[in-house]
């Protein structure tokens, strides 16, 4: 049935009437049940001078993008999670991931091989180096033994030369004079006989005698004689001569013999000295680790293409890097997802910002760390916080920007909220903040009233500072208290009561 306006109207006089006359008669309207809206009292401080308006923001707020691209396998959070540090969010696909890793481990295991040939190939090199080394080494020492005998063949075959040419000289010195030696006696052969014939014919006729004749006569014989061995000599020189000759040819051919001798041997020696040079350079070869170090660097390069590997697989599992509160979400299982655009966005609520305005003529009194008191009146939140930074370029006449940091370790204070910001003076005392309408006076008594089981408590209080619609309350009531702040004229002590939610 619907109830008409004018119906409600007189229905609410009539109570108002019984009300009055009850307060007119001094007796409190007890069978009353009152709706009635609480304030949870609430222990803080009272701020000092003008109170702001801020908005909750979050302090930080992180976008999640994957490492590397691929498809989402599985997503364990949506919008309004909350995630710790660490916490997976999701996970790619990883099977072409976990298949690299393999591949690139194999690789490390065909690098370490090489690395093993390379080392025993170098093992071989140097051996078979070395040993081409004490080989070529034998060799020149050979050749330089044969250029040392070769050296000895030329002397001593020179030697013989310069005996035979001295021999030669001789005989022909000996030829020489012995062919003199034959004309000389041949005078004297014939001058002996030519005075042997005049002798003989002074003998015959009597004008010599027989010993002039016998002298003359020997003379001949001793003349013939000295020729015939004259000629015996030069006979016996030639024959020599020609044996100086011989020996002479002889000789030189010896020299000549040598002297190839020694070319060959020094010829020997240079090939000896090269091929020795060569085995020295394939020993600095084979003694190089240049080999080694490239199949190392392989290696190397294997060991950190299996890091990019396990990298690229640890990527597939996207972590959370803070604590905070799913705020967006643009990834479903099965789509693909990139690191150029964020997937998830995280805001972290452990401590929230908020942003208020401070004219010019009050910009100059707050600094960083200064204290302040927020009042969240929609949520029934009051709590503490200290200003984060100050920008010093006023915002379009609007005031300078002040942001402030509150401590939300419970979450309560959500993104989008607005709470009353005021600052708390160096001096400001601890009590109880209850809202100034809550408080009554009965003549230098003040008190309040609070809700407990569904009847009105009066409470007396002490009051100690006032600061707009909050008040400081030192003594009377406890931190939670549930204290009735409109419909107050209509209750007494242990009023019944209706606690409104609205």
């Amino acid at each position: 049935m619907k109830i008409k306006k004018w119906e409600v109207t007189a229905a609410a006089l009539l109570v108002s009437s019984m009300m009055l006359a009850g307060c007119s008669s001094g007796e409190p309207v007890q069978n009353m049940n009152v709706t009635v809206k609480v304030s949870q009292a609430q222990k803080g401080m009272i701020g000092q001078g003008e109170i702001y308006t801020g908005t909750v923001t979050p302090s930080a707020t992180v976008n999640i993008m994957p490492k590397i691209s691929g498809k989402v396998s599985a997503i364990s959070v949506d919008i309004g999670t909350e995630v710790k540090k660490g916490q997976v969010l999701f996970k790619l696909e990883d099977d072409d991931l976990r298949n690299n890793l393999q591949i690139a481990q194999s690789n490390v295991e065909a690098a370490a091989a090489g690395v093993t040939t390379a080392k025993d190939s170098r093992e071989s090199g140097m051996v078979s180096a070395n040993s081409g080394v004490v080989s070529s080494k034998g060799g020149v020492i050979s050749s330089k033994s044969a250029i040392d005998q070769a050296t000895g063949g030329i002397n001593q075959a020179q030697a013989g030369v310069n005996q035979a040419q001295t021999a030669l000289k001789q005989a022909q010195t000996a030829v020489s004079t012995a062919t003199n030696t034959i004309r000389q006696t041949q005078e004297n052969v014939t001058n002996a006989q030519k005075t042997a014939s005049r002798t003989q014919s002074l003998f015959n006729n009597g004008l010599a005698t027989q010993a002039e004749l016998e002298q003359v006569t020997a003379a001949v014989v001793t003349a013939q004689t000295a020729y015939q061995n004259a000629v015996n000599t030069k006979a016996n020189a030639e024959e020599q001569l020609v044996a100086a000759q011989n020996s002479l040819g002889t000789a030189q051919k010896g020299l000549s013999t040598a002297q190839s001798a020694y070319e060959n041997a020094t010829s020997s020696y240079e090939n000896a000295n090269s091929g020795y040079s060569n085995a020295q350079r394939q020993l600095d070869v084979a003694q190089s680790t240049a080999g080694i170090s490239a199949s190392e660097q392989k290696v190397a390069q294997a060991r950190l293409n299996v890091n990019i590997a396990q990298d690229n697989l640890k990527n597939a599992v996207v972590t959370s890097p803070i604590n905070g509160i799913i705020t967006t979400k643009n990834a479903e299982t099965g789509e693909m997802v990139a690191p150029s655009a964020p997937s998830l966005v995280i805001a972290n609520l452990s401590t929230v910002n908020m942003l208020i305005y401070v004219p010019a003529d009050q910009i100059n009194n707050i600094q960083a760390g200064d204290r302040v008191q927020v009042r969240v009146a929609s949520s029934n939140i009051l709590t503490t916080g200290k200003v984060k930074n100050i920008n010093s370029i006023d915002s379009s006449g609007n005031g300078y920007p002040v942001q402030v940091a509150v401590s939300n370790a419970d979450n309560k204070l959500k993104p989008g909220m607005l709470a009353d910001v005021s600052f708390i003076g160096k001096d400001a005392k601890e009590g109880i903040i209850v809202p100034t309408k809550a408080i009554q006076k009965d003549g230098n008594t003040s008190y309040v009233y609070v809700a407990v089981n569904n009847k009105a408590i009066r409470k007396e209080v002490k009051v100690g500072s006032e600061m707009g619609s909050q008040t400081l309350i030192t003594s009377g009531l406890k931190d939670g208290d549930k204290v009735i702040q409109n419909n107050i004229a209509l209750l007494s002590d242990q009023s019944t009561v209706t606690v409104s939610g609205d």
